[in-house]
């Protein structure tokens, strides 16, 4: 336990210096997580005997890297990382074809990662480009720790009052009662971000530019309950990838916690709520 609070800690230090340098120190740190967690999923589904296509998801993760990056100097750049999401695919396809053997397990372990985790990254990527930089800084804090605070209040309330298993093929330890404290938890987190980075940074932070433009405080009630519902999702999604594959977990770089992917299957999935919901209000 001991091990996973420390880890959890340098962790979280890690992700908030990102906030605070956002740009290109966050764009190295999702990149480098990108590719570590697509390594940690071939090497999960290599596991089970399937042989994926995997330098074609690598070809994916550096090319939309590569666009990220051009992004910062030429907005709408994400057409870009479709068509190399769409490029691997195809070289992918190619590949297992010409090999002239029936390899249909292959292409979906091949096409696999380069939607979850792949897609994912790309999208959080994408709320560096937001025109507003309070929804950046907003969005980035609820990405990371959203899905965080949903899985230590969900944690805590399963431990004391749950009875009811929530999936127990996928995950037998997490319940329904827990899950309703994550819950709960992650839509009161919500609602208190954008004051507390207010009030944390100071209204004249350049990281709070266009704060007045922000939305209402139930709109962040509802973005907390979906984001808080969906990083739940994540996680037991990376919790059946694992079953399947006979993995604990995606790897051992976070002692205490497994892999990249381990810590990153829920935060993935808050951060594609986030962008669809600023990008919804005009903010993205």
């Amino acid at each position: 336990m001991i091990k996973r609070v420390i880890t959890g800690a340098a962790f979280a230090v890690i992700v908030l210096a990102g906030v605070l340098l956002q740009g290109w120190t966050m764009l190295a740190l999702l990149s480098f997580a990108m590719v570590a967690s697509t390594h940690e999923m071939y090497k999960a589904i290599r596991a089970t005997g399937i042989e994926p296509v995997r330098w074609a998801g690598y070809v994916f993760c550096f090319m939309t890297i590569a666009a990220e990056c051009t992004a910062f100097y030429v907005p709408g750049e994400m057409n870009v990382s479709m068509i190399a999401l769409l490029l691997s695919v195809m070289a992918a396809m190619t590949r297992l074809v010409t090999r002239g053997r029936i390899a249909v397990e292959s292409l979906m372990a091949t096409v696999f990662p380069m939607l979850y985790p792949g897609i994912f990254y790309m999208v959080l990527m994408e709320l560096l480009q937001f025109e507003n930089r309070a929804a950046i800084t907003v969005a980035l804090v609820l990405s990371f720790f959203a899905a965080s605070v949903n899985d230590v209040f969900a944690l805590f309330s399963g431990m004391l009052f749950g009875k009811h298993k929530l999936a127990p093929e996928l995950s037998p330890k997490k319940t329904i009662e827990g899950s309703i404290g994550g819950l709960i938890a992650s839509v009161l987190f919500s609602m208190a971000v954008p004051g507390l980075l207010r009030l944390l940074l100071g209204p004249a932070s350049p990281l709070l530019a266009g704060y007045e433009a922000l939305p209402p405080l139930w709109s962040f009630a509802l973005l907390g309950l979906v984001a808080g519902a969906l990083s739940q999702v994540g996680d037991l999604t990376a919790s059946m990838v694992k079953r399947h594959c006979g993995v604990k977990d995606f790897g051992k770089l976070l002692p205490g916690h497994g892999g990249i992917m381990d810590r990153m299957d829920g935060i993935l999935f808050c951060g594609a709520v986030c962008y669809v919901f600023f990008k919804v209000i005009g903010m993205g």
